[in-house]
């Protein structure tokens, strides 16, 4: 009988041709539609609907719940989740959670964000790197430069940067390796003996952070590299362990490695795949899954899982000179094996009148005689290996593993979790301590959850419920049936962590990973009291990372003598982000910590202004020689910020401050804010300093850093009469300086201009403004010589203090 393929998704020709040159051309021909067919292949993740009515006869290639693998962050908390459980089984041993060392950390945002920001404080030399959860071919892949940058959108995750890859030819590589689950119940798990080494396309180089060539090994992102002579090179996996052998490697313990790594990162995605498959109503004998998997070797030979990639890649990506015809000979034959290993070509299937449990070792037996080229991991030939694994094994698991071990198998026993109970009236009652839910078992049940957790095994409690059916029962009770809802039941309370195995010895140890993950420090909450004009206010954070940030900048503005009433500003660690609460009202929220230390500084600069004053947020410049005198420098427009006020400062010997109060009542004096000076983030050095301060951004995103005021600057009493507006260029004949109106000198300083609350000057403010620069000398300067200018301010000249007040 002649059956129908149909070919879908985000497809093209290269991801289709060897899934259709591999079927039978005598029993098989392409459907006419998406509705009829007897095998589906899909690239990508097809909806729900296309998962109705499969079996053994209608099969498509993929399994729901592949998620838990395919989606990045997800794989790490598949992974976590069970290395979390293997734990709590072992209770204080490590054979089972030594063995699933072999995964960096990942931070998910926008819920990670503050984890992260914290591993990064604690650990500044560690590296890191930003991925899409869920895009492939290297797309949006970068390594951290300033963990504070990193964007808190829930597309994003960040993963540990294994540092010391080992190299081949002094290129960093990966093994691409195709995974192959062809049954999740039982779950059967294949690895393809061929694959690749994907070689990156430029010398491996630690320090060069910004050569994605040097660090990515994705085709896509090597194949725009046109200094490289063979920017994409494919290794196959028996010519890579020639090498390695070459090298003085064994690579056959590294690849037993490989192997377990693959198991277990498959077992820990298969209670999603199976729930996800139950709630769309999936029969799973219809579903199978390729999968790439990508894997780094480090430079002591450990394997790490990156990622498991959905429906990978089956273009030739490598020239005919750099692998091509091998990766096409490779792919061509993995596909055809596949099509043969899920029997898509064999409609031979069991003798009827077996039992249930002949029937599925037949079908395993026979399965593992068409699997070609794919070695078959999981169930293993040494199932006491890895039963541990498993959340619980479903009865048809616990056959298989039975039927393949060389000596007797211990059933596993359970013991309680996150559960207590108590019995009432024959019934027992199961509280989930984790949840806080009550919930009352039936009369099967509660006999199932007493004798399990006396510690009873699963098929010798099905024997009991068994022999208690029989009594007074006209017909034999159907023992398949009940074995299965005896595993059944509790595996779904292993599932919901009500039950979790016992400890099993006799697993191989792998020398552990140190846990360098450590919850964090629990730090004292952050207070600095701060005057800014006549601003009062006391920040608080109990932020690590944020201390660390804004604690040198607000040490200027330190007040000794505090107000009967003041403010009070704190910053919150938020999801996503940080939020900025100031007397009890919202006023910034979703900051990433990039943005904190300027978003106070705005705080500060908006509300140190009360009604009918002036902030003029530009630089101000003070002379050490003459504390009468200083100077008012606006931000340069060319992006170089308050380095050419900092200039001008150092060549004075005279002290920085940012932004000055010009008080509403006439004839009052002025006040100096002592907020940061904002220098650029790159590209240009400051002159005057040689310390490194933090990055920050701007609203725009731009970099910038902040360099603390001078101490003592802050709240000083000052009256200026000049102002200097650096600029890029000058005629020559100005010799690099230049007087200027009152309306220039408008147009360049009344954007960094403010009224209360961070308001636009009203017309009175404009006013006053205006007059103030009448009576002021204004000056255009070429920022990058300030030679010409210098002159114009000896002592005297400028502008003179009424005290040494402080005025906050």
């Amino acid at each position: 009988m002649t059956r129908h393929y149909w070919m879908g998704g985000n497809r093209s020709y290269e991801q289709d041709r060897f899934f259709e040159t591999s079927l039978s051309k005598t029993d098989w021909q392409a459907a006419d539609s998406a509705e009829e067919w007897d095998a589906c292949w899909y690239t990508g993740m097809p909806d729900p609907g296309f998962f109705q009515n499969l079996g053994p006869g209608r099969k498509i290639n993929h399994i729901p719940g592949n998620n838990a693998l395919t989606v990045k962050s997800r794989l790490y908390q598949s992974l976590a989740i069970l290395r979390e459980r293997v734990t709590v089984q072992e209770n204080g041993a490590s054979a089972l959670s030594d063995r699933l060392q072999f995964f960096p950390r990942v931070y998910s945002m926008p819920d990670d964000y503050h984890a992260f920001q914290q591993a990064a404080f604690d650990n500044p030399s560690r590296r890191w790197i930003l991925k899409p959860k869920n895009a492939a071919r290297g797309k949006g892949i970068q390594l951290v430069k300033d963990p504070a940058r990193v964007p808190m959108e829930s597309s994003w995750m960040v993963q540990e940067y294994i540092e010391n890859p080992h190299t081949m030819h002094g290129r960093k590589y990966v093994l691409r390796l195709y995974v192959a689950i062809s049954s999740v119940t039982p779950l059967r798990v294949y690895l393809y003996r061929q694959g690749f080494a994907k070689l990156a396309s430029a010398p491996y180089d630690a320090e060069n952070a910004d050569n994605p060539y040097s660090y990515l090994t994705n085709p896509d992102v090597n194949a725009l590299n046109l200094d490289a002579e063979v920017p994409v090179e494919f290794v196959d996996l028996e010519r890579y362990r020639a090498w390695l052998r070459e090298q003085g490697h064994d690579d056959a313990i590294l690849f037993a490695r490989v192997e377990d790594m693959v198991a277990l990162t498959c077992l820990s995605a298969l209670e999603s795949m199976r729930e996800r498959s139950r709630t769309i109503g999936a029969d799973t004998r219809g579903c199978y899954e390729l999968l790439g998997i990508d894997c780094l070797i480090d430079e002591t030979l450990k394997p790490w899982v990156l990622e498991c990639n959905l429906s990978p890649s089956l273009e030739v990506c490598a020239g005919p000179e750099s692998g091509g015809a091998i990766e096409e000979g490779v792919k061509g034959t993995m596909v055809a094996d596949l099509v043969n290993l899920v029997g898509l070509n064999d409609q031979t299937g069991i003798d009827g009148g077996v039992s249930p449990e002949e029937q599925l070792l037949a079908e395993t037996e026979q399965e593992l005689a068409r699997a070609g080229n794919f070695k078959r991991l999981l169930p293993s030939e040494d199932p006491a290996a890895y039963l541990p694994f498993y959340t619980l094994p479903r009865l048809e698991d616990w056959i298989v593993s039975r039927a393949l071990a060389s000596g007797e198998l211990t059933q596993p026993t359970l013991q309680r979790r996150c559960a207590e109970d108590m019995i009432s009236e024959d019934r027992v009652y199961v509280y989930d301590t984790r949840r806080g839910h009550l919930s009352e078992l039936n009369e099967t049940a509660s006999l199932i959850w007493l004798m399990a957790t006396d510690g009873i095994a699963p098929d010798d409690i099905a024997d009991a419920l068994l022999q208690s059916a029989r009594q007074g029962a006209a017909n034999e009770p159907d023992a398949w049936a009940v074995r299965q809802d005896v595993w059944n039941s509790l595996a779904n309370w292993t599932n919901n962590r009500l039950l979790v195995q016992t400890g099993t010895p006799g697993v191989t140890s792998i020398k552990p990973r140190p846990e360098d993950h450590q919850p964090p420090p629990i730090s004292e909450p952050f207070s600095c009291l701060v005057g800014c004009g006549g601003f009062q206010v006391e920040c608080l954070t109990d932020s690590p990372t944020v201390i660390s940030r804004i604690g040198p900048l607000l040490l200027p503005l330190a007040s000794t003598a505090r107000q009967k009433e003041h403010s009070r500003l704190e910053i919150v660690r938020g999801t996503p982000g940080y939020t900025l609460v100031l007397d009890g009202k919202v006023i910034r929220e979703r900051l990433g910590l990039a943005h904190v230390a300027l978003a106070v500084m705005a705080c500060l600069t908006h509300h140190s202004a009360g009604p009918g004053d002036i902030i003029v947020d530009a630089g101000l410049v003070c002379s050490a020689d003459e504390p009468g005198s200083a100077v008012l420098v606006a931000s340069s427009p060319s992006g170089l910020g308050d380095l050419p006020a900092l200039e001008l400062a150092s060549r004075l010997g005279a002290s920085f401050g940012r932004a000055l109060r010009i008080p509403g009542n006439a004839g009052t004096s002025m006040f100096a804010l002592g907020l940061p000076a904002q220098v650029p983030g790159t590209g240009t050095v400051d002159p005057t300093s040689s310390e490194r301060f933090s990055t920050h951004s701007l609203a725009n995103d731009r970099e910038v850093m902040l360099r603390p005021a001078s101490a003592g600057v802050a709240g000083l009493h000052c009256h200026i009469n000049t102002v200097l507006i650096p600029v890029e260029t000058l005629p020559e004949e100005e010799d690099g300086i230049r007087a200027i109106s009152v309306t220039e000198t408008l147009k360049h300083l009344i954007s960094a201009c403010c009224g209360s609350g961070g308001r636009p000057l009203d017309t009175s403010g404009f006013s006053r403004l205006s007059e103030w620069l009448e009576g002021a000398n204004r000056f255009l300067v070429v920022a990058g010589s300030l030679d010409a200018v210098i002159p114009q301010l000896q002592p005297g000249e400028t502008l003179r203090y009424t005290s040494g007040m402080n005025a906050s």
